[in-house]
């Protein structure tokens, strides 16, 4: 806990390992001694010891330690199931979903494989994704603020289904950070080459989850429609005996070449 939410005469729990899943002791804390030094009596177990405690070691009032420890077992199963679905931390997926839900900016967080908002807010962004709201995955859970915590496939959902309902909203932020990174790099910041090269791969997947792919594809496949039309037509001026117009023709697709 931070050193401002202790206060003496309340109980708290406390772990001597800061790890998940320890056990918790009871103790009341006295006074503030120094620093992060707190003087505290134990309550549970070795009742009646005195001893010192640092302000990192006190890790919920205890009042608050079974709904924290629920809230544990909830994060650990998560965990778990975020492994089976393939997360990886820092992988182009993962760099992905996070520069989509910070660009969206609806209250909703994105890190370590879990999407974290107010219900309203998971809401406002499942109905902007064209997917029904209220349906969440079985591992999902409300931590003691209230907030949704929703694991890594159904973040992965609503990433890609976001891109595909508001393409421009997610490739202007991604269009505007590659063009800085690289002018940038340009003027002598190397540092930032391989950041881009990092990031490049994120950016891919945001392209292709936006349609930006199949739309430029698209596109190509029109134009080269047009200009078969358009060589169609210099022959039959060509044909014609209309030499100056297939001319100023054959010009203008050949400029485009």
């Amino acid at each position: 806990m931070w050193k401002s939410e202790i206060k003496p005469g309340v109980q708290y729990a406390i772990r001597e390992k800061r790890i998940r899943g320890t056990p918790f002791q009871r103790v009341r804390i006295i006074s503030h001694i120094r620093g992060n030094k707190w003087k505290a009596e134990w309550i549970d177990p070795n009742p009646g010891l005195v001893h010192f405690v640092e302000s990192g070691h006190l890790i919920v009032p205890w009042r608050e330690h079974k709904a924290f420890l629920k809230e544990e077992r909830n994060e650990a199963r998560l965990e778990q199931h975020n492994e089976t679905q393939g997360h990886h931390r820092n992988s182009p997926v993962d760099r992905a979903l996070e520069q989509i839900f910070e660009t969206i900016a609806d209250d909703v967080g994105y890190g370590d494989g879990v999407v974290c908002g107010s219900p309203a807010a998971v809401d406002r962004v499942t109905t902007r994704a064209c997917l029904e709201t209220g349906k969440h995955s079985p591992v999902s859970y409300a931590d003691r603020t209230g907030n949704l915590n929703l694991p890594f496939d159904e973040a992965l959902e609503l990433g890609r289904r976001i891109c595909a309902a508001e393409p421009s909203t997610v490739l202007l932020a991604i269009e505007s950070t590659e063009r800085d990174w690289t002018q940038r790099t340009q003027r002598g910041e190397t540092h930032l080459v391989s950041l881009l090269n990092e990031y490049r791969a994120s950016w891919a997947l945001i392209r292709q989850w936006a349609g930006l792919d199949a739309a430029v594809a698209q596109r190509e496949a029109e134009i080269q429609r047009l200009e078969r039309l358009v060589w169609d037509e210099v022959y039959a001026l060509q044909k014609a005996g209309l030499d100056s117009e297939a001319n100023r023709l054959r010009r203008a697709v050949q400029r485009r070449e």
